[in-house]
């Protein structure tokens, strides 16, 4: 008799144990929610409580968010590759609009309108806004900008740089730092803002002569900001436009210097194929796009999109960030810049998105120490030959070979060859 009460109810307690993994599952997928994106710590935290507060307003229940910040545009873009379709988030929350198309052209992101979504303008001079099918919508939007440290400049008696090629003077060279475009999709829209904007030639040049002029590389768009505000270097290029703003609350004298040629980023938002919680994600996109969810990015250091949000207002409202928005803008709105940008092909950024970060590394950065000593060796031999030419001496042939250096580094990147020709160029000045 009790060896069968005892059988029977090993059977019932491995039945329960067997179903508890289904049941623990079900519940698991009921209130979750994940999201992957490049967005920095402060946005992620202000829409986790935001979104957390909502979503149990609304349930009763309980939610937990996951953010994963593998790292800047790219990186991201390859973790959402690698997923498959069958990824460990349900958002691609963050990075401009090459990375939504490179997810779109895959089929790694999918069409979702969320609430408010007609009311956010599908372009702004000139620049898409979201994509006309609602695969992707813009949150947060910013413009490409460099940053300085006011005190550290004044310091060292140099003048704020306005335009792109006030950077390659020779007073800068040690005091500027950038990240990679692999590393920082704001750097990578600043190589297609360049190369665009120069043609490929003189953009892939530039890029070369800038690389000559930094301090360091950076690890990301982040850690350039942290060392201009440290005024551990005074100048940081390729940054988010409201980088300078949260500097400035944190009591950082950074100033940041719209260049000559540059782009809106719409900061967007997509859901992913094969969001495991799909549900809570379009449900998290409604609340984005509505005045709490755009509250709550302003919050997080970042300008919202809501073409009605008024800084002043919301200042009354008691969103601390609303004053440092006003202030760093000089509008009450961020759709109420007058800027002007450069004519951005989308097409081919998305296009080429891969080539630009894998030239960038293979030729610049990679060879980053050989490239440096040429170019020094090149303007070395440049002044050798300008002294011999005020010397009244020929030096028509040593002319002829210090150019070929120049242009062998400017336009081939071929370092060894213009080391060599800055040599030859050397030795013509003293043969006999």
């Amino acid at each position: 008799m009790r060896k069968g009460i005892l059988t029977a109810t090993i059977v019932a307690v491995f039945a329960v144990v067997m179903l508890l993994p289904t049941f623990a599952m079900q519940v698991q997928a009921a209130d979750k929610l994940g999201w992957v994106g490049p967005v920095y710590t402060e946005l992620s935290t202000s829409l986790t409580d935001g979104f957390k507060a909502y979503y149990k307003k609304t349930t009763g229940n309980d939610i937990e968010v996951t953010a994963v910040r593998p790292g800047g545009w790219p990186v991201v873009v390859d973790k959402v590759r690698a997923w498959g379709g069958k990824p460990d988030a349900d958002i691609f929350l963050g990075a401009g609009a090459p990375a939504h198309e490179v997810l779109k052209a895959e089929g790694l992101i999918v069409p979702y309108k969320p609430k408010g979504w007609d009311a956010i303008p599908s372009e702004w001079h000139g620049m898409k806004t979201k994509d006309k099918d609602g695969v992707w919508t813009v949150f947060a939007p910013w413009i490409v900008t460099n940053l300085y440290n006011e005190k550290v400049l004044k310091t060292l008696k140099l003048p704020p740089p306005k335009t792109w090629h006030d950077l390659l003077n020779p007073i800068y060279r040690g005091n500027i730092v950038h990240t990679l475009p692999y590393a920082s999709g704001t750097m990578h829209e600043a190589c297609e803002i360049l190369i665009q904007s120069f043609g490929e030639e003189e953009g892939w040049k530039y890029l070369r002569l800038l690389a000559a002029q930094l301090a360091r590389f950076s690890t990301g768009s982040t850690d350039t900001t942290q060392l201009v505000a440290r005024g551990e270097i005074p100048i940081g290029i390729a940054q988010p436009q409201m980088n300078a703003m949260a500097a400035r609350k944190d009591g950082f004298p950074v100033a940041d210097l719209l260049p000559e040629k540059t782009i809106l980023v719409p900061e967007a938002v997509a859901l992913l194929k094969g969001a495991p919680n799909e549900k809570i994600a379009k449900m998290f996109l409604d609340w984005l796009f509505s005045d709490d969810g755009q509250k709550a990015v302003l919050e997080g250091r970042y300008f919202a999109a809501s073409p009605t949000a008024k800084f002043s207002q919301w200042e009354k409202e008691g969103v601390e960030m609303a004053k440092h928005a006003k202030a760093a803008l000089g509008v009450d709105s961020f759709w109420d810049l007058e800027v002007s940008f450069i004519e951005y092909d989308l097409d081919l950024a998305t296009k080429r998105w891969d080539e630009v970060n894998k030239k960038y590394e293979n030729e610049i950065y990679r060879k980053w120490g050989e490239l440096k000593s040429s170019l020094f060796l090149i303007e070395e031999v440049e002044g050798e030959v300008g002294a011999a030419k005020a010397a009244k001496m020929d030096t028509g042939k040593a002319e002829a070979q210090i150019k070929e250096a120049r242009r062998l580094f400017e336009i081939d990147g071929n370092y060894a060859g213009a080391r060599l020709a800055a040599s030859k160029a050397r030795a013509m000045l003293v043969a006999p």
